[in-house]
């Protein structure tokens, strides 16, 4: 079982990566709506918090979720090449600093790793030597372009997040890069930026407003903004490399093919661990697309003090086989807290 039993809430946010509506957004507690005023006392004083949207304002550390993008940057700016090999040898240490390290997920090391490869898997040697390589500033210039650490312009609001940064004296770009260090995302922010990658780098807005019709529904009188704020400059080799990788979790050899093998459409995905410190159980992260091909949709669910992000990968197969199964079980409503199978 990779769930714990401290789990005190989860998230879900589906986007649409051609328009990028909000398709779905799920926060885990929640409350009745229609007793809002009569539960305010026990559900605002509530340890778990089920006032709180922790799709648009709970902010979590990204975890391994955030290496697809690292990859960007370092392919991008030219840091790495899509041949060169890394020799992952299970332990990281900083140059010229011998105290400062840090471990891959298996300490034996991966060996030598090309960049999809390490995506795949979640290789924290790689990326922390990209890390290094690009420095902070180029890193977190990409975190920006990707829509991380501002706004994502729901019509709601939202949480902006929080970028990483060097403490005086200290370099943290190694760490930052496979997401750990002092940054934390909201679900939504995660799903924008996967809908951003894999729709070559077309970065828009997140929005609920799909249209607004005249009293008479005879005239539209006002659509959602899907046009891009900015486009991140991703070469097509960059892209496949980057999606490849991402592709290996879901398909035979891969940590998540046990879930993905039931999956009705073929899905790239990655998974993180939010190291908390202090005892805590991490927080598990998890983000996909769909299909492989020809990208639909962009998914991010968080579950808080999850173990791992492998955790969630069963309920996003859940998530996209009731999406790209609509047409066989119809459009009848279904109730709140039910799951389309």
């Amino acid at each position: 079982n990779l769930v714990s039993e401290e789990v005190e809430g989860a998230a879900c946010v589906v986007l649409d990566v051609n328009s990028f509506d909000v398709l779905a957004s799920a926060s885990y507690p929640t409350f009745d709506l229609a007793n809002y005023s009569r539960d305010w006392e026990k559900n605002s004083t509530d340890p778990l918090t089920p006032l709180v949207n922790r799709a648009l304002t709970g902010t979590y550390a990204p975890g391994s979720t955030l290496k697809p993008l690292t990859a960007v940057a370092a392919l991008e700016t030219g840091n790495v090449t899509l041949t060169e090999k890394i020799n992952d040898t299970g332990k990281w240490t900083y140059p010229g600093s011998p105290q400062s390290y840090t471990y891959c997920w298996d300490r034996s090391g991966h060996g030598l790793l090309n960049v999809t490869e390490a995506i795949t898997n979640s290789c924290n040697y790689f990326f922390a030597t990209m890390g290094y390589r690009m420095g902070m500033d180029t890193l977190v210039e990409y975190l920006k372009a990707f829509g991380l650490g501002s706004h994502t312009g729901i019509e709601i609001g939202d949480s902006t997040g929080t970028l990483p940064e060097n403490p005086p004296g200290e370099d943290q770009a190694p760490w930052a890069a496979f997401g750990q260090s002092s940054q934390a995302y909201t679900p939504l922010q995660l799903a924008n930026y996967i809908a951003t990658l894999v729709s070559g780098g077309e970065h828009c807005d997140a929005h609920l407003l799909k249209a607004v019709k005249s009293y008479d529904n005879s005239e539209v009188l006002k659509v959602g903004d899907s046009s891009a704020k900015n486009t991140v400059s991703i070469k097509d080799s960059t892209l496949e490399a980057v999606k490849e990788g991402m592709l290996g979790y879901t398909q035979p050899g891969g940590q998540l093919y046990s879930y993905f093998r039931n999956c009705v459409v073929k899905a790239g995905a990655k998974t993180g661990t939010a190291q908390l410190g202090g005892g805590q159980t991490n927080n598990g992260v998890f983000v996909c697309f769909a299909p492989y091909d020809d990208p639909e949709i962009a998914l991010a669910m968080v579950i808080e003090h999850g173990n791992a992000g492998a955790a969630l990968a069963s309920t996003a197969v859940n998530i996209l086989n009731a999406y790209f199964s609509a047409d066989d079980i119809g459009t009848a409503v279904i109730g709140e807290n039910q799951l389309l199978q």
